[in-house]
């Protein structure tokens, strides 16, 4: 089995160095966002005659975070350009969608946690059988589903697999689970 040199090694960590502080900074963006009032909805290009003024400063604010090489190409007049010019402008200006397209679905995403958490399917049962408001962590979402697939097979009747070893598996694995 071959290993992976150093170089490459050093590379990865660099790579996922890069994707976590990512990943953060538009954690961080989407909360500021979510804070403003800002929707998934309103990362969506205006249709004719609506106002772009949002949309529009929502473009501006991306073409500020690109280099200022890239942003002095962005504000050339396209006829000016080279045919390799055109192309990378091109480029630039699909990026500056694919970055909205990316703030967007993490909106969208949000905002589907958030309905969730208001309908109670992933929050704690509190008293009353009210929702606490918090999603219930992975490990209590797993436990609650083993215990649904417990009861399930010990209901049930005539399966493809051997359903004593199976429920011995699942017991075994919420027993594993500490929530």
């Amino acid at each position: 089995m071959k290993v992976i040199t150093s170089t490459i090694a050093t590379a990865i960590g660099q790579f996922v160095g890069a994707s976590n502080k990512a990943d953060k900074a538009k954690v961080k963006t989407v909360d500021i966002m979510v804070s403003e009032g800002i929707t998934s909805e309103m990362l969506v290009a205006p249709k004719d005659g609506a106002d772009p003024a949002f949309y529009d400063s929502v473009k501006s604010a991306v073409v500020a975070g690109f280099a200022t090489n890239v942003q002095a190409l962005l504000s050339k007049d396209t006829k000016t350009l080279s045919d390799q010019g055109k192309k990378d402008k091109r480029y630039h200006q699909q990026q500056i969608g694919s970055k909205i397209k990316d703030l967007r679905n993490a909106l969208i995403k949000r905002e589907t946690l958030a309905k969730r958490e208001a309908q109670g399917e992933d929050g704690e049962d509190g008293e009353n059988g009210e929702t606490g408001g918090n999603v219930a962590s992975f490990e209590t979402r797993l436990k609650r589903d083993l215990t649904k697939y417990i009861a399930q097979i010990e209901k049930g009747e005539a399966f493809q697999f051997p359903a004593v070893e199976m429920l011995k598996c699942l017991k075994s694995a919420s027993a594993l689970i500490k929530d």
